[in-house]
């Protein structure tokens, strides 16, 4: 087997089983759990008045704030060489210094979800031609800055620091502001004895477009029989129970989001009659066609349009439409999913820069089935889910129908 396992299987397959499998077997390797998951800390490391054998015998600790920040817990953490569980929040503000721990301590990296790898962020320009005037720091022919003086202090402490923990790169420049680009150290990977991502749809996730950018190996597998198999050789899942239990609406409420790019971004900028089409149509779908209870409603769509789209009996209910890390819904069963997401231009512009093509579709899909999964479903109970956007509709029942994915 490879260093990097990546273990891609469907929601509810039995990742999260899997995962504490390994580490409840393999006592004499140390572990870091990353997740974005509350639930999941407490429940690896329980609390003093109620832990299992399990956790008992493993003494996972999880970072605590020491008056230095919680980065600080979490280099004590390394040098006690403790199991341990953490965040994927805290996981990414690792320095040097914490890479040189975990390097020491010889880890297995137990990674639930995969890590949002890459970030944009800008700088005003004035500010960034005074930087490279000054010799702060030094951009090569790729757009790759360095930062030179290590004994800067001052306002760009944060831009430095950046810098310094992971690779900072040059996307494009306005009049006004440099948006940059950052991603984690290319070698950061190489510390841990082992790595195991848990996830579904790795092919969609820019981990796996940094992956391809730094020409980091890895194998995917599946689980199958709580064993780890080849992806490539896996069985077809077996979505008809799925099927069952989505009922996606259809009829003419989803006209509004005929277009391919209807529902996007864009769409929602340049069309004020169609969004209170859309807002009507949102409440016609909650109040009329499925008679829902507030309590049993989630929707979305972009925060931005947020205010256009709210209505009576489920203004409330809004959960942003990147939501993933939380069981809070899970009893939420009559759903609105009014948005249709694309990758923003500026990380695509990113990636391709550096050779890499992204698929529009399968980011799309992998978005809307996590939130999705944020509802009853999870629980393995039935939902009524209202997609107008038709571009996204079919995306979920192409993937109901494909056995494959």
């Amino acid at each position: 087997m490879g260093k990097i396992k990546v273990v891609d299987l469907i929601m509810g397959g039995g990742k999260s089983t899997y995962c504490h499998k390994i580490m409840m077997e393999n006592k004499d390797s140390k572990y870091i759990y990353i997740t974005p998951y509350l639930d999941e800390i407490k429940r690896l490391i329980g609390d003093k008045d109620n832990r299992t054998p399990f956790y008992t015998e493993r003494y996972f600790r999880e970072p605590i704030h020491k008056g230095e920040g919680k980065l600080e817990g979490l280099h004590e953490l390394l040098i006690r060489e403790n199991n341990i569980a953490t965040t994927h929040a805290l996981f990414r503000m690792s320095t040097t210094e914490t890479i040189d721990l975990i390097a020491s301590g010889a880890y297995t990296l137990m990674l639930d979800e995969a890590l949002s790898i890459v970030d944009m962020f800008d700088i005003g320009c004035k500010d960034y031609d005074m930087l490279v005037n000054n010799k702060l720091i030094d951009v090569n022919d790729k757009g790759v800055i360095t930062w030179l003086d290590d004994d800067y202090e001052g306002k760009f402490n944060e831009f430095k620091s950046l810098c310094k923990n992971g690779i900072v790169a040059q996307v494009k420049k306005t009049t006004k502001v440099q948006f940059l680009a950052w991603n984690f150290s290319a070698d950061y990977f190489n510390v841990f004895n082992e790595v195991y991502i848990f996830t579904y749809l790795f092919e969609s996730s820019f981990m796996k477009y940094y992956f391809e950018m730094y020409n980091i190996e890895y194998e995917k597998y599946t689980i199958e029989d709580n064993e780890l198999v080849l992806h490539r050789n896996k069985k077809p899942y077996n979505k008809q129970k799925i099927k069952q239990l989505v009922n996606i609406y259809d009829g003419t409420l989803n006209i509004v989001g005929d277009k391919e790019t209807a529902l996007s971004m864009n769409w929602f900028k340049n069309y004020s009659g169609l969004r209170s089409r859309l807002k009507n149509n949102t409440y016609n779908y909650f109040r009329n066609i499925v008679e829902a209870k507030s309590e049993t409603i989630i929707w979305t769509t972009f925060k931005s349009s947020q205010t256009h789209i709210k209505g009576s009996g489920y203004a409330r209910r809004f959960i942003s439409c990147n939501t993933r890390a939380t069981n809070e819904y899970k009893d939420c069963f009559n759903l609105a999913y009014c948005c249709n997401r694309y990758i923003s231009p500026d990380y695509v512009n990113y990636f391709m820069k550096n050779g890499i093509n992204v698929d529009e579709d399968l980011f799309a899909l992998s978005e809307l089935l996590q939130w999705i999964w944020r509802s009853a479903i999870r629980e393995g109970n039935p939902i009524n889910i209202y997609i107008p956007s038709q571009r996204m509709r079919n995306l979920l029942i192409d993937w109901l129908d494909n056995e494959n994915i």
